[in-house]
């Protein structure tokens, strides 16, 4: 371990497998690496572009002739070059940050989705590599088609050999989908559907039913309803590796509990299921009222996010809703105290991490979720910037 590894930040770019060109990466002025868990992560590799030399190659890798004859911009060698083809769209790319002379922490595996070129008044070109990881697969495109009763760790599945990518499925998920189908078969039900949405979308609400989670890494596609982080993986001190911090309590928008309305289409009956926190004894409640007497449940609660009308055709439906019910409520209470800060770049730092805040105070201390985090890498140093939240609900 180095001894003072925050002087010294670095780090390391492959591009389909082979380590960045030296002359590239000795061009290098910034990296920034976005990560999250609603979106793909993001990479952007800025790079000065002296004598257009790296456009040059990208035209190369065309079928153009490295040296243009129509105009003259300075002597460039060959080996001034890149390789042709080092920037073409949907090349691999992977990115490892930390600190030398420790080996990078890699934190980034996708492919290259765009080149920006800059050609500014009175300075420097430059040009702009944006990569995203695989899951922005998920997000291309959208399709109309039924699955029938698949489970839905199966559906997951096919999204996942659609796009490329292997999936891992928490096996809580496969038992529960496997039964819930099966419910569904015998009992008449309909089964899932993709009406105009993307892949990504349709994912999301199959996450949303069994109240988990869904996230990449590398090539890898994870279904699960437990994060693998669940005690705080390093603490950021106030005055020493945390440069700032912004804590923000609000009840505007938020909400106590969340219900839904049930109706019988056997009977003329509907209720309303409401799963509630109580914020006196620290604990989560449940309240069932006739759908007449729903106009109380506010009083007995407080502010109540009602979702949509569900009709009951079997009853996975009932158990669809409870893990829907709880998934909302879980959103919800969890946002009510959120922070945003910077602190000393740190690759540990991830969407979906438990880190620990001190030095704070009583009030604002604590154990806090990474929601995103922006990882920058330029002649300012190595800073990462973060979105957090206060985790009522695990």
């Amino acid at each position: 371990m180095a001894t003072y590894p925050q002087y010294v930040p670095e780090f390391s770019i492959s591009i389909n497998g082979e380590a960045m060109p030296a002359v590239v990466r000795s061009s290098v002025t910034s990296v920034k690496y976005e990560d999250g868990r609603d979106a793909a992560d993001r990479v952007e590799i800025s790079i000065a572009n002296s004598d257009l030399r790296f456009l040059r190659s990208h035209i190369r890798g065309l079928g153009f002739s490295p040296f243009p004859t129509a105009i003259t911009m300075g002597p460039v060698q060959v080996a001034d070059l890149a390789p042709a083809g080092t920037f073409d769209i949907d090349n691999t790319v992977s990115l490892a940050i930390g600190y030398a002379p420790d080996t990078p922490t890699k934190v980034f595996q996708g492919e290259i989705t765009g080149v920006e070129v800059s050609f500014p008044n009175g300075g420097m070109p430059t040009m702009t590599i944006v990569a995203h990881d695989y899951i922005h697969r998920l997000q291309n495109g959208k399709i109309s088609r039924g699955f029938g009763f698949l489970p839905d760790a199966l559906i997951a599945m096919i999204l996942s050999a659609e796009n490329l990518l292997l999936p891992a499925i928490d096996p809580v998920i496969i038992a529960g989908s496997v039964a819930m189908a099966a419910v569904n078969y015998i009992f008449g039900g309909t089964g899932r559907k993709q009406a105009g949405r993307s892949d990504f979308e349709l994912l999301q609400e199959i996450a949303a039913t069994y109240d988990a989670d869904f996230w990449v890494e590398g090539s890898v596609l994870y279904v699960s309803r437990f994060l693998k982080d669940y005690s705080p993986r390093l603490t950021l001190t106030w005055g020493q590796n945390l440069l700032d911090f912004s804590p923000k309590v609000s009840t505007i928008g938020q909400v106590a509990g969340v219900g839904m309305r049930f109706s019988l289409r056997e009977i003329p009956l509907d209720f309303l299921v409401s799963v509630y926190y109580d914020f006196d004894r620290e604990s989560l409640g449940f309240l069932v009222v006739p759908g007449a007497a729903a106009a109380s449940a506010q009083q007995l609660i407080g502010p109540l996010l009602t979702l949509i009308d569900q009709p009951i055709n079997s009853p996975a439906d009932i158990a669809n809703s409870a893990l829907v019910i709880a998934h909302e409520l879980r959103q919800k209470i969890n946002n009510r105290l959120t922070g945003s800060g910077s602190a000393v770049g740190d690759p540990r730092i991830r969407a979906g991490a438990m880190i620990r805040i001190d030095g704070l105070g009583p009030d604002f201390s604590g154990d806090y979720r990474v929601v995103s985090a922006t990882h920058s890498i330029d002649s300012g140093g190595y800073r990462t910037a973060f979105q957090v939240r206060k985790e009522l609900i695990p």
